[in-house]
């Protein structure tokens, strides 16, 4: 095979792994009635930003600081302003994080082939039969989620949430610190809204 064809193949081996490759689902919901141009700074609910969601038995210590640096420098690089007290913040942000075991069965017919009594017409009895049956495969995987939550000061109510949800691979695990920030850049990508 040419070194051209090669390195075509392997472009193109990447290009489907990338592709099945599955990334951050976001999706986001807010107060139509709020004005989110006016808010130029942030802080945190609370000393404690990080929330519990069902489904987390034993949650890492070590990601409320990771997502609680990712946000603060997502919202930096957006412009806006952090403040270490919430009641001089225009808005404040909190987070939960959670998971769930999941089971996917899939079904699908397949040929199998065997031997057993032929139809009268061909070459006799006993001949190869063909039939469909079934193939099921089961695979159980964890999905994994991060929500975020905008409360505006002034008013002491929500008014912007969003969540990013994901099946979680062994690499995930190993990059914790680039899950994170995936995670953190898909929801923020739809914050403030437009």
């Amino acid at each position: 095979m040419p070194t051209s064809n090669k390195t075509f193949g392997a472009i193109l081996l990447l290009t489907l792994l990338g592709a099945c490759a599955s990334t951050f689902k976001a999706t986001y919901d807010h107060d139509p009635g709020n004005d989110f141009s006016r808010y130029q700074s942030f802080s945190w609910i609370s000393k404690n930003p990080m929330k519990i969601g069902q489904g987390v038995v034993a949650p890492n210590p070590l990601l409320e600081p990771r997502i609680t640096s990712a946000l603060e420098k997502a919202l930096v690089a957006k412009g806006y302003q952090y403040v270490i007290q919430p009641k001089h913040a225009d808005f404040v942000v909190s987070f939960t994080i959670g998971s769930r075991e999941e089971i996917k069965v899939d079904s699908y017919p397949s040929m199998s082939a065997g031997y057993g009594m032929g139809h009268p017409g061909h070459w006799g009895w006993g001949g190869m039969y063909y039939g469909a049956g079934t193939e099921t495969r089961v695979r159980q995987y964890t999905k994994g989620m991060l929500a975020v939550d905008v409360f505006d000061v002034k008013e002491r109510r929500p008014v912007w949430h969003g969540v990013a949800t994901k099946t979680i691979n062994e690499s995930d695990r190993d990059n914790l610190e680039a899950t994170v920030k995936a995670a953190v850049d898909a929801i923020l990508a739809g914050f403030p809204p437009q």
